[in-house]
């Protein structure tokens, strides 16, 4: 998730002024404790007091979606993902274009099974970042909900960019070390499962072969081919 690795929240200069002398005057006592608390617990690694310091902190500023997205992130990284879902949708609520809430709302609709909301968070985030990663993740959704029209024009769109050949996705191998393959054939596959999920057979083995033929030694692939076959 490239928000949730590069966001960096207010919170930091919270818990740096509530450590310096000449700013503290002007920040609220309890500010102060509560966003220093919060540090040292990110610092010892305890996350149940880093939680309760947030909502400390939001009881105090109930206005502030970027202290929700630090509580979405916190539940995020432990992955009650229930929990991040409210708190991304209600950080939202606060600020509709906050994207990193976005990003984690449809991360978290998506490991809860809720994938009508999963792929509509991660529309509305593609929209903010226009990155091909984030429109493959929608397409897959789009194919699990049996969307094909849908799934298919931003698979050709995948296909079509000249990123995509530069973009490598890991995929799984018997060995457990996984396999790099380019975007642009990841997404020739996917039209090939879109097509064999709608029953055109043939045209789905031509679409897989014609990703194997870029790259013959996809084994991910390779066995799906011999699915078909059977």
């Amino acid at each position: 998730m490239k928000y949730l690795l590069s966001l960096i929240v207010c919170l930091v200069a919270f818990a740096s002024s509530a450590q310096q002398q000449v700013p503290q005057d002007s920040i609220p006592f309890e500010l102060r404790k509560q966003a220093y608390i919060y540090s040292m617990a990110n610092k010892y690694n305890d996350p149940a007091v880093a939680r309760m310091a947030l909502y400390n902190l939001i009881a105090t500023n109930p206005g502030s979606s970027a202290l929700l997205d630090s509580l979405a992130l916190l539940y995020i990284d432990y992955q009650q993902y229930a929990s991040a879902a409210l708190v991304a949708q209600d950080a939202m609520k606060l600020n509709p274009d906050d994207i990193f809430a976005t990003e984690v709302a449809a991360v978290a609709f998506d490991n809860l099974g809720v994938k009508t909301r999963a792929v509509a968070n991660y529309e509305k985030l593609y929209l903010a970042n226009n990155d091909l990663n984030t429109l493959y993740k929608v397409a897959f959704l789009q194919l699990d909900l049996k969307r094909y029209g849908q799934a298919l024009s931003n698979a050709d769109i995948i296909i079509e960019s000249s990123k995509s050949e530069e973009i490598e996705l890991i995929f799984p191998t018997q060995d457990n070390k996984g396999q790099e393959v380019s975007m642009k054939v990841a997404a020739i596959r996917l039209k090939g499962m879109i097509e064999k999920d709608r029953g055109n057979t043939a045209l789905a083995k031509d679409l897989f072969q014609k990703a194997l033929d870029m790259q013959p030694d996809f084994e991910l692939l390779k066995q799906q081919i011999a699915e078909l076959d059977q």
